[in-house]
């Protein structure tokens, strides 16, 4: 796949670069930005650096949470233009108002300079892939350059029709999704998907493509729960998707590893857990996390592999006495020869936690974007930026 990218742009100086990003970051309870959600405006910072030092006028569109096309104060980008201003060590104006008041401005900006639109989200028509609104957008650019990967199985007007009105190319972080995904796509021998957390009809219809591509799949969260359900375990009060059910039984038998054993509570905020096998699950229980036999056949499976992708913790980690077989399986894998790749946001949030995220391959800024891409699915803003 040959992407169009901003360094390929022949004359970039002067031009006003629209240049849309997911800045989709957690707020705490002050409405700044939380320390383990700013991997994403540091992810940012590069294809902006690059711009800037290419003397463009920098004008960002971004999204945060889902306002439905309101403007809900709360969902204000004013605290992530702040916290991503400090990260490029450069001021950046923050347009709070209707972005048609600001064309003029748009081409009143000095070269090298940064602004912000409001969360473009507020506008009520930019989930329905609006022609008329992109138009509206794209008056105040010359260029469109896309970064936003984790939005990028979206058509939004500011990913998609936008591409209509503007030249359009991709950000360097894109070019580096794309081109560390692909090595899933095409590598023979030696993968291993680690699948736990939630979506899991889309991580079983995943499982199913790459069924000829992957040694082995370790499950674990709600995931490994549907499969155990459909295998005619007991699983208590655990959480599954009862609507793959008849998906989670085609998969029975292949290539996926279920746990053996599991750490049960009664509830989330249980203080106490116990080891039981998958078998000795009773009704007033929860599966929260693996086992410690689990464990060690997931660690026996993940010395073999040669390339790892993780996508989704396996227990509730949100509650430390249940994290730790997550824990562990990512400390092993800071030490495997095997290249990793981590996705999807309570994935990160968990490296994090740990102190672990400087110490792998590559960490994907978009769960449902990577799994969509490594699906074969629909990339509609992705198709733009082929040359």
């Amino acid at each position: 796949m040959k992407l169009k990218i901003i360094d390929q742009i022949k004359k970039i100086s002067g031009q006003r670069v629209l240049l849309r990003l997911d800045l989709n970051v957690p707020l705490d309870d002050q409405g700044k930005v939380e320390q383990h959600g700013d991997w994403r405006l540091d992810r940012a910072v590069p294809t902006i650096k690059y711009l800037l030092k290419q003397k463009a006028k920098v004008i960002i569109i971004a999204h945060l949470g889902r306002p439905k096309g309101k403007v809900d104060p709360k969902l204000s980008l004013l605290p992530v233009a702040q916290a991503l201003s400090k990260k490029l060590g450069q001021d950046i104006e923050f347009w709070a108002d209707d972005f048609r008041d600001y064309e003029e401005d748009s081409q009143e900006m000095s070269n090298g300079s940064v602004a912000m639109l409001e969360n473009i989200r507020f506008e009520p028509r930019e989930k329905l892939n609006c022609k008329r609104l992109a138009k509206a957008i794209a008056k105040l650019g010359d260029v469109y350059v896309n970064d936003a990967f984790g939005n990028l199985h979206r058509a939004d007007s500011s990913m998609e029709a936008i591409t209509h009105y503007l030249p359009a190319y991709a950000g360097f972080l894109i070019r580096d999704e794309i081109e560390h995904l692909s090595q899933i796509l095409n590598i023979k021998k030696g993968l291993v998907i680690i699948f736990g957390g939630a979506k899991a009809a889309t991580k079983m219809k995943l499982i199913k493509k790459l069924s000829k591509k992957a040694d082995n799949v370790l499950v674990g969260g709600a995931l490994a729960n549907t499969m155990l359900k459909a295998s005619g375990y007991n699983i208590g009060k655990s959480l599954f998707d009862k609507d793959s059910m008849k998906l989670a039984k085609e998969l029975l038998g292949g290539i996926v590893e279920m746990p053996l054993d599991a750490a049960v509570a009664s509830g989330f905020k249980a203080k106490k857990r116990k080891i039981v096998t998958v078998a000795d699950v009773v009704k007033n229980e929860m599966i929260l996390d693996i086992g410690p036999e689990t464990l060690d056949q997931f660690t026996d499976i993940l010395a073999k592999a040669k390339l790892v992708i993780w996508n989704g913790p396996f227990g509730y980690f949100e509650n430390p006495i249940y994290i730790k077989g997550s824990k562990q399986i990512m400390q092993i894998l800071t030490k495997t020869k095997a290249k990793v790749i981590l996705g999807g946001g309570e994935t990160v949030e968990l490296a994090q936690k740990l102190k672990l995220d400087k110490q792998f391959h590559f960490i994907s800024t978009g769960g449902g974007a990577m799994l969509t891409f490594l699906g074969g699915g629909k990339m509609p803003s992705l198709d733009k930026l082929i040359k």
